[in-house]
């Protein structure tokens, strides 16, 4: 289920065409691993709950919320700055300008939703399933995962990969209080929405 993310970098390495970048982007880590859970619940292979498909109060799903989102944003907005001087290695590649007003938009909007779904069903719901079969360790399960997560950035460069393993930590340590992911999903959204829509001032999260 993972390797799609993997895999979908080389696409930023050497897709041009925005149009075909989004199609294998969609196909590959949005709608792929979607359908593979989607198989192993119908199936029952695997139960719903095993993928963080619970509900959970709405008090609780709400402080999860903005506490996940706030302080993955803060992460997000000043780790740079704080690792710039660290050794590392230049961004591959990128995703190519999507010059569609109304495509940039829908990836802006359900891209990134989709994005935030289907990250956390593989990256946190099924992968704390997994790793749970051979360690009950929570700190392993965070460790691992996080490691896991910061790698399918491995185009962005090392800062990327150190960044984005942070702020999955963080998801994960969220998921293994709540064993539910659909606040850490919106969460999720929130986090990559502000980075990338330019809708709200990013100045306002950043310390540095």
């Amino acid at each position: 289920m993972a390797s799609p993310f993997y895999l979908n970098d080389f696409a930023s390495i050497y897709v041009k065409s925005w149009r075909w970048w989004l199609f294998i982007d969609y196909a590959g880590v949005k709608l792929f691993p979607f359908l593979v859970a989607f198989w192993l619940i119908y199936s029952k292979k695997m139960r719903a709950s095993e993928f963080g498909l619970k509900t959970q109060s709405t008090l609780s799903a709400l402080v999860v919320f903005l506490i996940v989102a706030l302080v993955g944003t803060v992460i997000d907005q000043n780790g740079y700055q704080l690792t710039a001087k660290l050794p590392g290695y230049q961004p591959l590649g990128g995703m190519p300008a999507i010059t569609s007003p109304v495509w940039n938009w829908v990836d802006l909007t359900l891209g990134l939703l989709m994005v935030g779904i289907s990250e956390e069903l593989v990256f946190r719901g099924f992968m704390h399933t997994f790793i749970s079969r051979y360690t009950k360790n929570s700190c392993a399960i965070v460790l691992i995962s996080s490691v896991a997560f910061g790698l399918i950035h491995w185009s962005l460069g090392l800062h990327a990969v150190l960044i984005t393993s942070i702020v999955g930590a963080i998801l994960m340590i969220a998921f293994v209080r709540t064993r539910s992911l659909p606040a850490i999903m919106l969460a999720h959204f929130t986090i990559n929405f502000i980075d990338f829509a330019g809708l709200i001032p990013k100045a306002i999260f950043k310390f540095i």
